[in-house]
């Protein structure tokens, strides 16, 4: 079991990322500055960077640019393996959305409606990245979860947070954009 959870945490059993070779296959799950809360969800897909962020939305960008961005500050990132080989429709998906700051949509929602049109439509009911990953548990969909910069070795602990708290962090970036 790669994920479980409780009332107010989820976990993740994690090993490190030894290299960076190993996401250039296969499907994984972002989940970056997990020391915050919430975390950037995002999705690389044989090695291609694809998110929606307050600056901008990356799709199929070279995965190493994100790899830098994160190696300049340290920030402590899992890459959760998903089991799947369909990646066509993630362009399209990610296509669809702007960037983050109307207040309509987070970085999960490309993340979930790629879940709901490549896996299941019970997908399309998750609006935070832990019930995401719950339904993908119950599907034998988690294969693995990677970690780098984090220091939990064996299993991380994080906390739930409300679609308030992520509207709150958008707001915060934005301000600070200004």
């Amino acid at each position: 079991m790669v994920f479980t959870e409780d009332k107010n945490s989820y976990s993740l059993k994690v090993n490190p990322l030894l290299s960076p070779e190993e996401l250039n296959k296969g499907l994984w799950l972002v989940m970056a500055g997990v020391n915050g809360i919430p975390p950037h969800i995002a999705l690389i897909a044989d090695g291609k960077y694809y998110s929606v962020s307050t600056r901008k939305v990356d799709i199929g960008t070279p995965m190493d640019n994100f790899l830098k961005a994160i190696s300049r500050r340290s920030l402590p990132t899992l890459f959760v393996g998903i089991n799947s080989i369909k990646t066509e429709e993630l362009s399209s998906v990610f296509e669809k959305y702007p960037t983050l700051g109307n207040g309509e949509h987070s970085c999960l929602w490309p993340v979930r409606d790629f879940f709901a049109e490549t896996f299941s439509a019970e997908f399309s009911g998750s609006s935070l990245v832990f019930e995401l990953l719950a339904l993908a548990q119950t599907q034998g969909l988690l294969k693995e979860c990677r970690s780098l910069f984090v220091e939990e070795k064996g299993t991380i602990t994080l906390p739930k947070y409300t679609s308030e708290q992520i509207l709150e962090k958008i707001n915060s970036i934005l301000k600070v954009n200004e």
